[in-house]
């Protein structure tokens, strides 16, 4: 195997490489130094040991996905009557296939296993989950305040669409990628844990992406 540059963060990448593979209690120092193509001991120059490599690990997982949007801010301003479900459904589509690629593939698989056994995934799990109910509940505000002729639904009445738009698509998102990872588990052309180049399935999406606009049409 040919050395990769060596560097605290290429140290939690493939941590991170490792983790997605054999869970964090399967990742060991040997793995990690295995994939960056060094000698064990030489992690220590960076890292004291184990458990400070999966902390910065749970570190940059959490950052990473605190930049993972459901609405880019300029979509807000832009929302009018005769748009809002167009924009909506891309945005929907796009943040389902964002989570197709690398690294937030492997970011969003590992947290959504491990934050069965470890609390700081489940804080990230969960903060997502919370700013992706805030986007849906001020797109709903402001896609309603814009649509004419339409009753107005009280901020509880959005706050309840929100959250079951929060929930379905985060639910069906995750039977999306757990089928996706196991297509990968089982190509041959793959190594065990990478990440093989397969399409997108439009058809699943499609109606991920059906299940929200039909919540959308309920608040407009």
């Amino acid at each position: 195997m040919s050395k990769k540059a060596v560097s605290a963060q290429s140290i939690v990448e493939s941590a991170l490489f490792s983790a997605f593979k054999n869970g964090m209690g399967g990742t060991s120092l040997a793995d990690i130094a295995q994939d960056l193509g060094i000698k064990k001991a030489s992690l220590y120059n960076y890292y004291a040991g184990k458990e400070e490599i999966l902390a910065a690990l749970c570190s940059y997982c959490s950052d990473f996905y605190a930049r993972v949007n459901l609405f880019e801010q300029d979509i807000f301003a832009k929302i009018n009557s005769t748009n809002c479900e167009k924009l909506f459904k891309k945005s929907v589509d796009a943040y389902i296939k964002a989570h197709e690629a690398e690294p937030l593939f492997q970011i969003y698989t590992l947290a959504a296993s491990e934050k069965y056994f470890d609390k700081s995934f489940l804080d990230i799990y969960e903060a997502q989950r919370q700013k992706f109910f805030e986007q849906a509940f001020l797109f709903f505000k402001i896609a309603s305040a814009q649509t004419k002729g339409s009753e107005q639904k009280s901020d509880d009445e959005l706050r309840l669409y929100a959250a079951f738009l929060a929930d379905g698509i985060l639910s069906r998102l995750d039977l999306y990628i757990a089928q996706k990872k196991e297509t990968i588990r089982r190509n041959p052309e793959c190594d065990a844990g990478s990440l093989f180049a397969l399409p997108s399935d439009e058809g699943k999406i499609s109606k991920i992406t059906v299940f929200a606009v039909d919540i959308l049409r309920n608040v407009i």
